[in-house]
């Protein structure tokens, strides 16, 4: 399996603190008061977005989304269905990181 990723300026190889720079920086921020989760194994690092435990009730909790992927040893991200880490984390082991040239343009 290819995996599609995209550049970033990372510092390789990238570690916890590197990692969550990098999702500052680079992934789009998930709905207001979300905090990005940073779950570590072995070929990189899943982040996803967690609703606040006291989120107001007339707020909406998105749907689906996606998780990223920052690998460890290029520092470049890819985009992941809501799979559990385990599983992405199997498939990642398995797989090729393609990094393309630059990110794709935004609509």
């Amino acid at each position: 399996m290819d995996i599609h990723a995209y550049p970033t300026d990372a510092q390789t190889p990238v570690d916890r603190a590197e990692a969550t720079r990098i999702a500052a920086d680079h992934l789009p921020a998930d709905a207001p008061g979300a905090d990005r989760q940073i779950v570590e194994f072995a070929g990189g690092f899943a982040v996803f977005a967690i609703q606040p435990e006291h989120a107001p009730p007339d707020r909406p909790i998105p749907v689906g989304g996606s998780v990223y992927v920052i690998d460890k040893a290029s520092g470049a991200v890819s985009a992941w269905p809501t799979y559990p880490v385990s599983l992405i984390a199997a498939q990642y082991a398995a797989a090729r990181v393609l990094v393309a040239d630059s990110w794709p343009e935004q609509d």
